[in-house]
């Protein structure tokens, strides 16, 4: 402090109009963030709502169906499988060796057996999935009486020997994927191989009727032995 006679202290500095923060600047920031934790709280929730319902209270499937020069031909390629590799074709045109089924066809057969609202065969480069919904039984803890949806994944090829290889990819509950050691470590097994099937004649004569067999998006081909 100075003392002198006549001295006048000097005012204290003025904040700017820059460095006074505006009102309405901070109203602008907390709509906007509000509006952001609303706006993913609500896709949280709906994207939430969509899991339970697709998984957990699963809608049935829309049954398959062919018209009638589609289903002769399934009913035609059917005959030529469930015969033996020494019966004779049933039809000339269709038992050609190289035989091509459906995604389509496939699903109509299972809507033929009933089946068709539970479920859905699904058709990509090297495997096949099987989508199933299933009723759980009402007395079922926590999802007693929902519809569940399971999704069952097989890859499908010729090994080196020439035989049809059948393998478990992946098994999906509920759209949650089921650890390898809860199926018994059964992925990436041939299913086939040593299999108490293949003790059954029909199966045998069936695989062995079969030279090479492949799946493509939306079809399987099937190469049978002479």
């Amino acid at each position: 402090m100075n003392d002198q006679p006549g001295f006048v202290p000097a005012p204290p500095p003025v904040p700017s109009i820059a460095q006074v923060p505006s009102r309405s600047s901070w109203k602008k920031k907390l709509l906007v963030t509000t509006g952001i934790v609303l706006g993913t709280a609500g896709i949280a929730a709906a994207s939430t709502a969509w899991w339970v319902k697709h998984n957990i209270y699963a809608s049935q499937f829309q049954p398959v169906a062919l018209n009638q020069a589609e289903q002769e031909g399934l009913d035609n390629k059917l005959k030529v499988l469930g015969q033996n590799s020494t019966a004779l074709p049933v039809d000339p045109e269709v038992a050609k060796r190289t035989m091509t089924i459906s995604e389509k066809e496939i699903n109509a057969f299972f809507a033929q057996q009933g089946l068709g609202e539970q479920v859905k065969v699904e058709l990509t480069e090297g495997a096949a999935a099987a989508v199933i919904v299933m009723p759980v039984d009402r007395d079922a803890p926590l999802i007693g009486g929902t519809t569940l949806r399971i999704r069952v994944a097989f890859g499908a090829k010729m090994d080196k020997d020439k035989h049809l290889a059948l393998s478990l990819s992946d098994v999906h509950v509920g759209g949650v994927p089921l650890p390898n050691a809860w199926l018994g470590n059964l992925k990436g097994l041939n299913l086939l191989s040593d299999s108490p099937m293949q003790s059954d004649p029909a199966v045998k004569g069936f695989l062995e009727g079969i030279r090479d067999f492949k799946i493509q998006r939306g079809s399987m081909q099937i190469v049978l032995n002479e």
